[in-house]
């Protein structure tokens, strides 16, 4: 990119950000951008960025003459029951300078609330200022680090680390607590709701309820009791304020540690079980339009997952008069499997909630006496009216309306009979 390219680039992402004009030379100079992400990823294995609405306003001054970024997290006086506790703040000072190891950081780590947290102990958000860097040929400048830290039996323990950059909003809130029970949230200035739990229409889409919360309690902290989360995490967080992609979603600063300590990798869940069976349309694909992973409406989009859901169905195929449909599982944030019908358009029905324990998941029967279609890990056959079983040797198939029983056959070589609905 030349000069011009990165300074347009820098004036459409950063707005009304004020720069100053020798700023490409400097880094120029630098030889290389060092980027605090980079350093934060190494040194403390967790860093996530969010990206959201502007997160301050580049000014004049600071160390060395260089621009100094506005932010409410790093400029705003201590908030919380225990701001004025000396002994405390210094404590918590101790502990974050520990976390950070060697990382460059620029003047003394500001607590920007300090508290008590119910049923956990004390608590405290941290942020401070670092060198700031160009973070992206955008334009983005990196200027601090943010973290949540929590009381625990051993002392006081930074959970979470995080990178601030212009043009990005910061993950707000965290789970604490030894059972990580509790949901601790800072105030942000967006309007953030919380919802207890996800439900579902009538047609199989999400709702959620969600409510404001209490941040006047505890001086700019909310505190909310969650269920223990195994996979998934019930609750969710969204904020009346989009960023400037339209995202009101709010993130969960310690979810890469709840990941890690679940044994499980991203909670992005496998790709689906694709079936197409015989007559199926050869050009389907992944992004085939009846596949509904991913549309909107149906995935909970404010939830959280720890672990990646079990693997999904999609069962593609064209009935005997020519129709198409489409079967399909999605399984939710709180782990209920949803089971879907499309026949001759895209649109799908809900068929209900299976047992995620059931021998045969996808148990669905098309009207007008076209079939059954069946679908699970192993091996099947069937039979009518207690005839002779017929073999399959495929784990998805579109069986004939009179079909009435079905066996599948386990890898490990089980054989669990089913009666069909």
């Amino acid at each position: 990119m030349t000069d011009t390219d990165i300074r347009t680039a820098l004036e459409h992402a950063t707005g009304d950000l004020r720069t100053p004009p020798d700023l490409l030379d400097r880094v120029r100079a630098g030889g290389q951008r060092r980027v605090v992400r980079r350093r934060t990823v190494l040194a403390a294995g967790l860093a996530t960025i969010a990206a959201g609405s502007t997160a301050g306003v580049l000014a004049a001054g600071g160390d060395g003459g260089g621009a100094t970024v506005a932010s409410p997290l790093l400029d705003r006086p201590t908030r919380g029951d225990l701001k004025r506790d000396t002994a405390f703040l210094d404590r918590v000072r101790a502990a974050w300078r520990e976390h950070l190891g060697g990382l460059s950081v620029r003047g003394e780590a500001h607590v920007a609330w300090a508290g008590l947290a119910p049923h956990t102990g004390r608590a405290a958000v941290v942020a401070q200022r670092v060198p700031e860097q160009v973070a992206s040929p955008a334009g983005q400048i990196s200027y601090g680090l943010t973290g949540f830290v929590e009381q625990t039996p051993d002392g006081l323990r930074v959970i979470c680390l995080e990178e601030m950059l212009t043009g990005a909003t910061n993950a707000t809130a965290a789970l604490i607590g030894p059972d990580r029970n509790v949901l601790m949230v800072l105030d942000d200035g967006r309007g953030i709701r919380y919802s207890p739990a996800v439900a579902y229409t009538a047609d199989g889409k999400v709702s959620r309820t969600f409510t404001p919360l209490d941040f006047r309690t505890h001086d700019g902290v909310a505190f909310e009791a969650i269920t223990t989360p195994t996979t998934t995490i019930r609750a969710a967080l969204r904020a009346d304020v989009p960023d400037a992609r339209g995202d009101r979603s709010v993130g969960l600063a310690n979810l890469s540690q709840l990941i890690g300590e679940a044994g499980g990798g991203a909670p992005v869940g496998p790709e689906p079980e694709t079936r197409s069976l015989t007559g199926t349309d050869p050009q389907g694909t992944a992004d085939d339009p009846w596949d509904i992973t991913g549309r909107d409406g149906f995935d909970d989009r404010y939830g959280y997952r720890i672990t990646p859901p079990p693997g999904t169905w999609f069962v593609r195929g064209i009935v005997a008069d020519g129709r198409r449909f489409a079967v399909q599982t999605l399984t939710g944030t709180d782990d209920r499997i949803r089971l879907f019908l499309s026949l001759n358009t895209p649109e799908p029905v809900l068929r209900g909630f299976p047992d995620p324990a059931a021998p045969l998941p996808v148990q669905v029967r098309l009207p007008d006496g076209l079939g059954v279609v069946v679908a699970a890990p192993g091996r099947l056959r069937y039979r009518v009216a207690g005839g002779t079983w017929l073999p399959l040797d495929v784990d998805a198939a579109l069986l004939p309306a009179a079909a009435d029983e079905v066996e599948v056959i386990t890898a490990g070589g089980r054989a669990v009979r089913v009666r069909l609905a």
